[in-house]
This record gives structure tokens, C-alpha cells and sequence, in this order.
């Protein structure tokens, strides 16, 4: 009874000390809120197939012949391009500088001598019969795409010159040349996978922002914690609690319940305002996944790990700057390795084997289990239980260094 009743008091002291020091937490909603609400509506369009957002690119016709009209006719319905005519006659300089005064990204040359090229036998070489110009800013990938649709449509324009000189050897053959030039569609069919062949369930830009920035604020739980613990030590209340007896289990246990309730709460904020408030902007509306025990295990684990990290960064600082340099630091640190900042599947090889250090980002890969692959809690049981035994070792270091202080 003595032991249960000096952990309601330390309980009751945190608790007290918390309505105290309101901005510090009021931290932990309004940042992982504001992140939400901006990264969702910044990247819709990046995640939504049906998204508006155009990218322009410049082109110039120096063929003029037929073939040329129809394969800018052919690239104009290219998703996520738009292909705006240029001058013909216009020197590359005044192309380059158009470019960079719009800040667009593509320009397309199409060269003289293109109709002649697709009318050639196949198997001829010579200049290429286009040029892109790419503004340096444009990443590697999205060159890639562009380059890969125009060299698509090339070779279907190819493709239907040859059926064309091959029309009366295809008749007497009894083949249809229509149907040869028939473009059938993509031959891809695509689908997400998730757990169990649950429901398809199309990824949103939502999706990716609500766990990433959850997991990313839960860590910052290390400002107001610290400041209350080095307070506490400063004021002396750490060696009042030893005068009567409070053990170290109930002097952390007394620090992190109330933290561990604040991190709930946050979490269920946070999912509210990715399914009900984003989507009054415009955005996609988070869907929460089916597994209301995997979202508790994998929150709950974060929440310990996050509260246990906090206390190790305090009970080392001598100052709340102290600690709060050290902790922003190192969250950053952790939420740019982990996959908060930056998505793990653009980092070099290298670095995605670095991505498996940081705690945020078994957090962030437990989160999208539930999201985004219909898991349920044995399928976060792993990244869980890896944030478990992450705390429990950051705990026993605190305790340490508080058996330390103490006898010091």
C-alpha cells in the first residue's frame, strides 16, 4: 500500500506539473497537425492517379512533315505532361532561356528529318530524330518517364509505317493491318498487395503523411518531459522524493504514464484529422485499417520508446536547452534515416541498411502495416517488439544514471 501510494503521488506531481507547462505539450498536436494537413494536400496529386498537377514541356516542330503532326498528336495525351508549341525556327539559346525563365522542365525538339526516320526500313542509324533538353532541377526518375513514353509512341508510329508499306503483302496473306495497328491498352495490370488478399486499397498521400509525422512528433515528447525532470532537479524535488524512499521503478513509472495517456490522445487526434479534416481541403481521407489491436500495439510500443528515449536524453542534460538541443538533434537524425523525411525507397542501398538503426523508422513501418497492407497486430508484433526491447534498454540506462546521481 506504502508503494502504491507514493506512485500515486509521483503520478499526481507529474500530472500537475504538465497543466503547467501547457505550450510545451500543446507542441506535440499542433506540429504533427500542421505537418499532416500540409504534406497530405502538398503531395495529393504525387499519390492520385487522377491528380492535376501537369508538367510542362516546350516543343519545337522542325520536321513539319505528317508523321511529326501525329506523333505530337499521339504524346498530347500523355498523363502528367502538357505540351505547349514553340516557335519553330527558334534558336536553341532562346529555347534554353525560355526554359529557365519559366522554370519549365522539358523541352522537345522534334529534328528535321523525324518523318523520314519512321519511314526508314527498320534497323537504319543516323541522328536521332528527337532531342530533349531537361532542366538540371528535373530528377533522374521523371526524365525517365518522359523519355520512356516519347520513345513509346516512336515506336508505335514505326510500328504502323511498316504495317503501311506492308499493306498488299498483308492482304494477299489474308491479315488484317487495322488490326495490327490497334493499340490493345497496357498489358499491365496492376494491384496492391496486403495482407491476408485483403481489400485493394489505394495508397494517398494521407496515408503516408499521418504515420510519418506521428511517429516523428511522438519523439518530441523529450520537450516537455525534460523540462518538468530537470525542473524537478533543480528545484530539489528529486531528493525530497529520496528522503521518502520513492523507488526509481516508481519515479519512471510516475513519468511515464501520464506522457504514455498524452501520446494516445495524440494519436487519436492525429488519425481524426487525417480522416475527417484533410479531407475538407481537398485531400484523400485516411482509412484507418482493420485492426484496432494492431494500431494500439504498434502505437503503444512507439509511445514507450519514445517516452523511454526522453528519459535517457533527460537524465543526462544538466539544462532543458541541453536537452532540448539534444533531442531535436537526434530526432531529426532519426526521422531523416528512418524514412520520416525522406522515403526509404529513394536512399541508396547503403542507406536503406542504415534506415533499420533508427527507431522512427520501425515505428513508421509498423504504422503503414496498418494502413496501407491491411495487417493486424501480429504483423507489427515485430517492429513492436523491437521499439519494447529499445526502451526497456533506454529505461535501465536511466535508472543507472539516476542510482548514480543519487549516490553522488
Amino acid at each position: 500500500m506504502a508503494a502504491m501510494s507514493k506512485l500515486l503521488y509521483t503520478l499526481k506531481k507529474e500530472f500537475l506539473l504538465i497543466t503547467r507547462d501547457v505550450h510545451a505539450v500543446a507542441v506535440l498536436f499542433v506540429m504533427p497537425a500542421v505537418f499532416i494537413m500540409i504534406m497530405s494536400l502538398a503531395m495529393r496529386d504525387l499519390f492520385d492517379s487522377h491528380g492535376g498537377v501537369t508538367i510542362d514541356v516546350l516543343t519545337v516542330n522542325r520536321d513539319g512533315g505528317k508523321d511529326a503532326e501525329t506523333f505530337l498528336k499521339a504524346i498530347g495525351g500523355l498523363p502528367a505532361f502538357r505540351f505547349r508549341a514553340f516557335e519553330r525556327d527558334a534558336a536553341p539559346e532562346r529555347l534554353r532561356e525560355r526554359m529557365l525563365a519559366e522554370d519549365t522542365k522539358f523541352a522537345l525538339i522534334v529534328r528535321e528529318g523525324f518523318s523520314a526516320a519512321v519511314e526508314a526500313a527498320p534497323g537504319g542509324k543516323g541522328e536521332a530524330p528527337l532531342e530533349l533538353l531537361v532542366n538540371p532541377a528535373v530528377t533522374v526518375q521523371t526524365q525517365m518517364v518522359l523519355r520512356g513514353a516519347l520513345e513509346a509512341k516512336l515506336a508505335m508510329l514505326r510500328r504502323d509505317a511498316f504495317v503501311a508499306r506492308l499493306g498488299d503483302i498483308l492482304v494477299a496473306a489474308g491479315i488484317d493491318g487495322e488490326s495490327l495497328r490497334k493499340d490493345g491498352g497496357s498489358p499491365v495490370a496492376v494491384t496492391y498487395a496486403t495482407r491476408g488478399g485483403g481489400s485493394v486499397k489505394v495508397p494517398s498521400a494521407v496515408q503516408q503523411s499521418v504515420p510519418a509525422w506521428l511517429v516523428f512528433s511522438m519523439f518530441f515528447i523529450v520537450i516537455p518531459l525534460s523540462n518538468t525532470f530537470i525542473s524537478e532537479r533543480a528545484q530539489g524535488t528529486l531528493m525530497r522524493l529520496k528522503s521518502m524512499n520513492v523507488s526509481r521503478v516508481a519515479l519512471i513509472a510516475g513519468k511515464m504514464v501520464p506522457y504514455l495517456l498524452i501520446n494516445g490522445v495524440q494519436v487519436l487526434i492525429m488519425i481524426a484529422i487525417g480522416v475527417w479534416v484533410v479531407p475538407l481541403f481537398g485531400g484523400t481521407a485516411l482509412t484507418p485499417g482493420r485492426s484496432p489491436a494492431g494500431l494500439a500495439l504498434i502505437a503503444a510500443a512507439v509511445s514507450f520508446s519514445a517516452i523511454a528515449l526522453a528519459l535517457f536524453i533527460a537524465s543526462l542534460a544538466r539544462t532543458s536547452e541541453q536537452a532540448t538541443t539534444i533531442g531535436g538533434v537526434l530526432n531529426i537524425i532519426f526521422g531523416a534515416l528512418g524514412g520520416i523525411m525522406v522515403p526509404t525507397f529513394v536512399m541508396p542501398r547503403f542507406m536503406q541498411e542504415l534506415a533499420n538503426l533508427s527507431p522512427m523508422a520501425w515505428g513508421l513501418q509498423g504504422f503503414l502495416d496498418i494502413f496501407l497492407r491491411d495487417g493486424g497486430a501480429a504483423d507489427c508484433l515485430p517492429e513492436s517488439l523491437a521499439l519494447g526491447l529499445f526502451g526497456t534498454v533506454m529505461l535501465a540506462l536511466t535508472a543507472v544514471i539516476l542510482r548514480r546521481q543519487r549516490e553522488g
